[in-house]
């Protein structure tokens, strides 16, 4: 009995988020984050500020969230975060304070909501890094100790393949299933991933938008084959997409997805 209630504490454990208390008040040590979508817990002081870091690539889009999910209840003094900053490789920071050249978007408020309403006491920021390397955030508590989760999403869309041989056209359709508006680019390689457009799309809540490889919209040269990718400032989970190959005979569907859990 002994050895069956140990097994199911043991399965327990493996289940939920992981706990650490490393967080650095230091810019130049932050946490690093592996934006997978797993979230890790842990406790926050009150008025304090952490730093962490994500290691990204030029042209992805994140989503990086800060919820203290156990503490989800009205006027409790527990952590409360302020709007979240993003700094680049190329930010220059003093004694951890400086400007950001990052465009930001503060969603928390936006499905899935995390903002505190009542119900809520979370924040979450996307944006887009326009070059690669780590990428520093500041998050700070602006009320009580408590404990709460943090995770980074990777929330770039990617269709593995397309292309516009034996008379196929692509066409790439994006809905967006949040209610804020979205804002993104759509990026189409060559089979050697070098960029052969990249068009920006502004879909509404509740909305798509779609794009065409023919003369009528992308006007791309017949005979050639790649990928293509969409970065957009919503929330994980907010853009569904499909990439369709259409030719006289058929139509043929490739996946346009994300690679992150969400």
């Amino acid at each position: 009995m002994s050895l069956r209630i140990f097994t199911v504490l043991l399965a327990v454990c493996a289940t939920v988020a992981p706990w650490v208390s490393a967080e650095s008040t230091d810019c130049t040590t932050p946490v690093v984050i592996i934006p997978d979508g797993r979230p890790t817990q842990s406790s926050f002081p009150q008025s304090t500020t952490y730093w962490y870091g994500i290691y990204a690539q030029a042209g992805h889009s994140y989503s990086v969230e800060f919820e203290p999910p156990a503490d989800n209840y009205l006027n409790s003094n527990r952590p409360q975060f302020s709007p979240l900053s993003v700094f680049s490789p190329s930010d220059y920071l003093q004694a951890c304070r400086g400007s950001s050249s990052v465009t930001v978007t503060q969603n928390s408020g936006y499905a899935p909501a995390i903002l505190k309403n009542g119900n809520g006491a979370g924040r979450r920021v996307s944006f887009a890094a326009q070059s690669a390397g780590l990428h520093l955030i500041a998050a700070s508590n602006v009320a009580g100790t408590g404990s709460y989760t943090f995770r980074a999403v990777d929330t770039t869309l990617f269709n593995t393949r397309w292309n516009t041989m034996n008379g196929n056209d692509v066409q790439w359709i994006l809905m967006n299933i949040s209610d804020m508006p979205v804002t993104g680019t759509i990026t189409v390689t060559d089979m050697n991933g070098q960029v052969i457009t990249a068009v920006q799309l502004s879909i509404p809540a509740g909305g798509r938008v779609s794009r065409f490889t023919g003369t009528s919209d992308l006007n791309l040269q017949r005979g050639i084959a790649g990928s293509a990718m969409f970065s957009h400032n919503g929330p994980p989970s907010s853009i569904m997409a499909e990439a369709f190959m259409i030719n006289g005979a058929a139509t043929l569907t490739e996946k346009f997805e994300a690679i992150t859990p969400r």
